[in-house]
């Protein structure tokens, strides 16, 4: 194929809908109900503290829609890259609206901030990067202990995606040794087609609850 055709051509999504229709109807549900949750609980404070935690937990929703769309026409390791931004916005809006202070840090460097006044003073230790670690770390008096092992394995997933590794080339090469460049989908990838798909459907079934407790604290006064 061309390289302008890969990039200027109108490519179907034929054979992913074939493949994983089923798969990706019934996460679409779990984001709609998402989406109403975000309306009715999120952009419902008016509450001008409240604004970076609605631009992440927004985040969150629009990186996971979009995760999928890249699925579809074959943009493995740019859904992989794009959901970990969804898993990292999610966890800055537990952060911000956290009720409590946090233990930032390691060994001599770790101590407890207001994770709220800390991102606005640009803390180095309330960088999005950072914030799935945080949560599981203070998973109990955040109130989403049983979240820190779907958290951490997400993070483990999405990590080689982050970064050129043997990951992102073993989403790339076919088994003729030719290389898949700009996209397109091929069956040869459906096994880890399907592993992202799992990823993007748990975040979406923890999602609208996290939402409400989100919606529920109070200290941003």
């Amino acid at each position: 194929m061309e390289l302008d055709e890969i990039v200027l051509g109108d490519r179907a999504i034929a054979g992913f809908k074939s493949d994983f229709e089923i798969d990706v109807i019934q996460i679409l549900k779990h984001l709609n109900t998402c989406e109403t949750a975000f309306k009715n609980f999120i952009l419902t404070n008016e509450n001008p503290k409240f604004k970076w935690v609605q631009e992440y937990v927004f985040l969150s929703l629009e990186t996971s829609v979009t995760s999928l769309r890249l699925l579809a026409e074959g943009h493995i390791n740019a859904a992989g890259n794009t959901m970990r931004i969804s898993y990292e916005s999610l966890c800055m809006s537990i952060l911000l609206s956290s009720p409590v202070r946090l233990k930032v840090g390691r060994g001599k460097q770790q101590k407890e901030i207001d994770f709220y006044s800390g991102y606005l003073n640009k803390d180095a230790f309330t960088k999005a990067h950072l914030s799935i670690d945080l949560v599981v770390k203070n998973a109990s008096v955040l109130g989403v202990t049983s979240g820190k092992g779907w958290l951490k394995q997400a993070k483990d997933f999405y990590n080689g995606y982050s970064h050129a590794s043997e990951i992102v080339f073993s989403s790339l090469v076919l088994k003729s040794g030719k290389s898949i460049i700009g996209g397109g989908y091929n069956e040869e990838k459906r096994e880890i087609i399907s592993a992202h798909l799992k990823q993007i459907h748990k975040l979406a079934t923890q999602l609208p609850e996290l939402i409400k407790k989100i919606s529920l604290r109070n200290q941003l006064k």
